[in-house]
C-alpha cells in the first residue's frame, strides 16, 4: 500500500549489499519512483507471484476430480448460456 492512501504504513529497516543498493537506485530512477516505492511495489508482486503459484498448484491438484467426478461437472453444461 502506498503512503497517503488511507493505510497506515510502518517503517522497517532492511540491510542490502552495495551492489544490490545500486541497482535499487538505479531501477527506481528508471521508474521515476522512490527506492521505497520500489521496494514496496516488488514485495507486493511477490506477494501476488506466490498467490497464483497456490491457485496453479491447487488447479493441478483438483484437475483429476473434475475429470473424474461427474458430480463436479454437472452444470458445465450450463456455462455461457444465458438463464434470465
Amino acid at each position: 500500500m502506498v503512503p497517503g492512501s488511507g493505510e497506515k504504513t510502518q517503517r522497517i529497516n532492511i540491510l542490502i549489499s552495495k551492489s544490490l543498493e545500486k541497482r535499487l537506485t538505479s531501477a527506481a530512477i528508471k521508474r521515476g519512483i522512490s527506492k521505497s516505492a520500489y521496494v514496496r511495489h516488488a514485495i507486493e508482486r511477490e506477494f501476488d507471484r506466490e498467490q497464483e503459484v497456490k491457485l496453479e498448484r491447487a488447479v493441478r491438484e483438483l484437475a483429476p476430480l473434475y475429470e473424474t467426478d461427474k458430480e463436479l461437472t454437472a452444470f458445465t453444461d450450463l456455462d455461457g448460456e444465458d438463464l434470465s
